[in-house]
């Protein structure tokens, strides 16, 4: 019987259990906005062996869900436009579900990953129990949920993160070539992931760094080089990996009539001469740099708590961490910190202070970002914090003999996130906690609740309703005419109509995507919605 229950099996069903959920979620969404970009990018790496639609994001991620479609027989249209492009790739072969379906499967392998790390991580600095608990925490996530069953970017750099910190963990304790390698390799592909990690690794080095202050560094071991030696492999890892991940790509980043542009007297920056040097390796990748760069410069149009803004707020993702976890999670991570803190004065208690130092370092480092468009831009705190929260929930059950209602209260709280995961089901992606009460559109909207991925209920909703017609407000990245609707007529701002009318939440609280303004369909809300289709459209009929 406890070889049945051993760690690794219990990690294997929570494992099981949160891949099946994921995948029960394909089939109930369409498309969110972003997917078809990133799908695109990726069967263009793989089918044209270039990387030229959007640099803005690496290769990784979009690679391996460019592999499921393309193993179905789906190839690159070469359309100009990279969402017409991975539109087209989508609805290929009128096989829409199946294609959607076997590009999401590209992210389940970083929501195992990550699952795996975040066990080894916390069984090193705690208990099997606690280790347990944190697998079992971080896979009931629905903010980790939503983001593992769609085809983007953010799972993966999730995992990646998390692992590249784990291996400078690693290799901190035992600096030998084979860890310096490993780590340069992690970076490599955390980097390769989203260009965030740049920021992130950085941060929790620094965490890793504070934590461990004043201690002495480890004599040499077997297989140990010399100091220089492990930070050249490192550093030449990560960077063969990079380039790697970019095909290896040479050339230079501004080119003009077949040549690369001559710096000009008044390029003096360091930046102006590399963006003027005549070959780089993998230019896409420092293109995307100046692209990530002059978007969080000019700000996105983001909603927070009923106000619009271009230029974000620094409260933006502390605000929307309190609202989309589950408030056991947070305060299991309170916990779980609180008795990491009591323990600090050894280097065993500093180790396992640094999972929530980390956490902080990244939440710390993303306040300045302008670009505020979802909790998922700091999901890669979120391995971090289950293990904090494991380890809470560990030390309270251990409390038991001194205070058995610690006991009661572990159980409670991990009992309390599994009900409200399970509650949430189907609809992770558009999870807020009791804190948001019935109206969460009043806190947050955009990639946190409507991320265009209601499409398809839309339909099925008008269908049952016998809708003849409908005017449409929908803020997403589907081609609406391939998804059965009736016939269609596209809201107009500040033009009200009468008879059936669908509206995202997003279009509400936003306006129209591109235009300037956020109150073009304002008249709407005068009127109240004959129903919420999913959790993210309000359908209204208005009267004559």
């Amino acid at each position: 019987m406890r070889q049945w229950l051993s760690p690794r099996v219990l990690v294997g069903l929570c494992l099981l259990a949160g891949v099946g959920r994921i995948v029960a979620t394909y089939q109930v969404f369409n498309q969110t906005w972003d997917e078809p970009a990133h799908i695109a990018a990726g069967m263009q790496w793989l089918d044209r062996g270039t990387y030229t639609y959007e640099p803005l994001h690496p290769p990784l991620a979009r690679v391996l869900e460019a592999i499921g479609p393309r193993l179905a027989g789906i190839r690159s249209a070469r359309l100009d436009n990279v969402w017409l492009e991975g539109n087209a790739i989508l609805y290929a072969g009128g096989a829409y579900d199946r294609n959607l379906a076997l590009a999401r499967l590209g992210t389940l392998p970083f929501f195992v990953l990550a699952t795996l790390v975040v066990f080894a991580w916390a069984r090193r600095i705690g208990t099997d129990a606690g280790a347990v608990g944190a697998v079992l925490l971080f896979t009931t996530l629905p903010p980790v949920l939503a983001n593992a069953g769609i085809a983007t970017t953010d799972m993966a750099v999730t995992a990646t993160v998390m692992l590249a910190a784990y291996c400078i963990v690693r290799w901190l304790e035992q600096p030998t070539r084979w860890r310096s390698v490993g780590l340069g390799a992690s970076v490599g592909l955390a980097v390769l992931s989203k260009l965030s990690a740049l920021l992130f690794l950085p941060a929790a080095g620094v965490a890793i760094a504070l934590c461990r202050r004043g201690e002495r560094r480890p004599g040499a071991g077997p297989g140990s080089v010399s100091r220089t030696t492990q930070v050249r492999l490192s550093y030449t890892t990560a960077f063969l990996v990079v380039w790697a991940g970019y095909r290896f790509a040479v050339g230079p980043l501004i080119p003009t009539d077949g040549a690369a542009a001559a710096p000009q007297q008044d390029t003096s920056t360091a930046l102006d001469r590399v963006a003027h040097a005549p070959v780089l390796p993998a230019p896409a990748f420092f293109e995307g740099l100046g692209l990530l760069a002059a978007k969080n410069r000019a700000g996105h149009k983001s909603y927070l708590l009923g106000e619009v803004r271009d230029s974000g707020w620094w409260y933006f993702f502390p605000v929307a961490l309190v609202v989309k976890t589950p408030i056991a999670f947070l305060v299991l991570v309170g916990a779980g910190a609180a008795a990491a803190w009591g323990v600090r004065a050894s280097p065993e208690g500093r180790r396992r202070l640094e999972p929530a130092a980390i956490a902080a370092a990244i939440l710390l480092v993303s306040l300045p970002s302008r670009i505020n468009i979802g909790v998922r831009h700091v999901l890669p705190m979120y391995p971090f914090l289950a293990i904090v929260a494991g380890t809470g929930a560990a030390a309270l059950w251990r409390a038991r003999r001194a205070a058995p209602a610690g006991a009661v209260a572990a159980m409670l709280l991990v009992g309390w996130q599994l009900w409200a995961s399970a509650r949430t089901h189907p609809d992770y992606i558009a999870y807020f906690d009791e804190l948001a009460g019935r109206h969460p559109e009043r806190i947050l909207v955009d990639s946190d609740l409507d991320d265009g991925q209601d499409l398809k209920r839309l339909a099925d909703t008008l269908r049952a309703r016998r809708v003849p017609a409908v005017s449409l407000a929908y803020a997403g990245s589907a081609t609406v005419a391939e998804h059965g609707l009736p016939p269609v007529h596209w809201l107009e701002p500040h033009r009200p109509v009468t008879g059936w009318v669908a509206a995202s939440l997003y279009s509400l609280k936003l306006g129209s995507l591109g235009r300037p303004g956020h109150d073009d369909f304002a008249w709407l809300e005068r009127y109240r919605p004959v129903a919420l289709v999913g959790r993210s459209i309000r359908l209204y009929y208005i009267p004559e």
